[in-house]
């Protein structure tokens, strides 16, 4: 019996400055797909996504934490990917978003428009930038036991994301990340800054629910032409609602719940089709190396090398 096929959406922090550059300058089917999603773009963020995303000013490890652009880059980098690996032939049973991902799967899903997706994304950063306090997003390599043992430092925080076990995402204000940063790293626990820079998935955002919703009832919404899991509720959904996009922007990601439920049902083929190969290696821990039901591969990473690696996933799934 085949396995499903799910491709994967990352979101926020998964982004940076000059990703896919490579793909875009040899490959013509996604230079084609990115330019189109480019015409879409560029009208709602006042300027070129292609200039933003490209800008020859900005190093590739610079923080590319504008949230408006930042999240019109990912909807646009991760549909126009889709679409190259559709061409060539690949398609899915599912279809998985991590937070902002489950935008591009629900555009992917045709369950809504890539222009209502694309303005959705830019108009709603535009809301938190505009009405919810700063705030800071801190991956933390270690064991969610420190939460218990070490319960003190995290006070003011949030658990935004349980994406496997070694590894759990914490928002709160800026302050409150600060500190706990320090006091992680005198303890020698390995922990990275996210570049995002407000309090997704957390009570912080919850003074623009009202104008979200808003935003969300001017959506043409459809039923999913593929099926829809969200790491959200860690389960299948049967409609994109706009209680559903509230849930994957408001609760934390359970990634790690998500992907075990598919891999209990007998395994998977996990298509990372983000720009970072982010939801991929977790994956590869969630499942381990003993477990032979499931398997992992990306289409891009953020190491570069486009070409490669997207000639790579074609071995990868020509063998399966």
């Amino acid at each position: 019996m085949t396995k499903p096929v799910v491709f994967m959406y990352s979101g926020q922090g998964s982004q940076y400055f000059h990703m896919t550059r490579e793909l875009y300058e040899h490959n013509a089917r996604y230079r084609l797909w990115l330019e189109h999603c480019d015409e879409i773009a560029s009208p709602v963020i006042g300027k070129s996504l292609l200039d933003t995303i490209f800008d020859p000013r900005r190093d590739k490890s610079a923080p590319f934490d504008s949230l408006p652009d930042s999240s019109a880059a990912l909807v646009c980098v991760e549909y126009s990917l889709t679409r190259v690996v559709q061409e060539l032939g690949h398609q899915c049973d599912f279809l998985l978003g991590y937070s902002l991902g489950e935008i591009t799967a629900a555009v992917v899903a045709e369950a809504l428009p890539l222009e209502d997706g694309i303005s959705f994304a830019v108009e709603f950063a535009r809301l938190l930038e505009q009405r919810t306090p700063r705030a800071g997003m801190l991956a933390v390599v270690g064991s969610s036991e420190l939460l218990r043992t070490h319960e003190s430092l995290f006070a003011g925080c949030w658990v935004t994301g349980r994406n496997f076990e070694g590894n759990f995402v914490v928002s709160g204000r800026v302050a409150d990340i600060d500190a706990l940063e320090r006091a992680l790293e005198s303890k020698g626990v390995l922990c990275q800054r996210l570049p995002v820079d407000y309090g997704v998935h957390t009570e912080l955002i919850d003074p623009v629910e009202e104008q979200a919703r808003r935003l969300m009832d001017s959506l043409s919404l459809a039923p999913p032409q593929i099926p829809i899991l969200s790491s959200a509720m860690a389960d299948r959904v049967d409609a994109v609602s706009a209680d559903g996009i509230w849930a994957a922007v408001r609760q934390p990601v359970e990634f790690s719940r998500t992907i075990e439920k598919v891999t209990a049902a007998g395994g998977a083929t996990f298509v990372d089709l983000g720009p970072s190969a982010t939801l991929a290696t977790f994956v590869k821990y969630i499942a381990g190396p003993g477990d032979g039901s499931s398997s992992q591969v990306s289409a891009v990473n953020r190491f570069g090398n486009d070409v490669k690696s997207m000639n790579d996933f074609q071995e990868f799934m020509a063998a399966l």
